[in-house]
This record gives structure tokens, C-alpha cells and sequence, in this order.
């Protein structure tokens, strides 16, 4: 089973998101919600690139850090 983490300490694949630390609305309208797959494009400096169905999103480290996945 995979350990469960922040989004902004995982390398290039596909997880499942399974907590939003925050209260961010924004998180919930771009798709980003508990059991929705996100998929990490680019993760080395900078903002974290997801992609969350057939979008593409860049996000601040703060953001990444408040998305657990597993």
C-alpha cells in the first residue's frame, strides 16, 4: 500500500488525492478533490505541473503541500 504524503514531496506518476489540508475553493473547481487521480508532470524547482483529467495545472509549493495523496 502506498504512504500517503503531500503532493509537493512526490515524483513523476499518478495518485490519488485522499486529503485537502486547506480550505481552498479553488482546489475543488479545478477538480482537485478527495478520491480524484492527479497525475505529477514536473516536480524539480519551481511551481508543481499536474494534470487533473484533461487539464494541465501549475501550483505553488503551499498549494502542493496542502493536497495528501496516495
Amino acid at each position: 500500500m502506498a504512504m500517503a504524503d503531500s503532493l509537493a514531496n512526490k515524483k513523476l506518476g499518478t495518485y490519488t488525492v485522499k486529503e485537502i489540508k486547506s480550505n481552498c475553493n479553488k482546489l475543488y473547481n479545478l477538480g482537485i478533490v478527495p478520491g480524484a487521480r492527479i497525475t505529477v508532470i514536473s516536480n524539480d524547482r519551481g511551481p508543481v505541473i499536474v494534470r487533473v483529467g484533461n487539464c494541465k495545472l501549475a501550483m505553488g509549493r503551499g498549494m502542493a503541500r496542502s493536497i495528501i495523496v496516495e
